[in-house]
């Protein structure tokens, strides 16, 4: 809906009138602002779901290893999980450290 304003300007023998479109200015700012949060709302609300598919993904990548022994597929999760949650790369030794470095490269900070 568009509601013109008119603006007058008298100068002499000629009437000059303008309008404006202020009322259909005001609507479309007010639904690009309702559409900037409906965003903000959605991707806050997805991003638990997200990260949640991640935290699944190393859990059934690295358990999936089944020829591995248990302290890689352990330092796989471990390595993945402080990947995702930007923490210090920390591998330790032995099998757990080479599933560590597996688990870490699968995550992203």
């Amino acid at each position: 809906m568009e509601i013109k304003v008119y603006k007058c300007s008298f100068s002499g023998i000629l009437d000059i009138c303008l309008y404006k479109h202020t009322d259909s200015r005001k609507l479309m700012d007010t639904k690009l602002s309702s559409l900037v949060i409906a965003l903000a709302v959605a991707s806050m609300a997805l991003t638990p779901l997200i990260m949640n598919q991640n935290a699944h993904a190393a859990t059934s990548y690295c358990s999936d290893q089944t020829s591995k022994p248990h302290a890689w597929v352990t330092g796989c999760k471990d390595g993945w999980y402080d990947h995702d949650h930007c923490l210090s790369y920390s591998p330790g030794s032995g099998d757990y450290a080479k599933g560590y470095k597996v688990g870490w490269s699968k995550g992203s900070c």
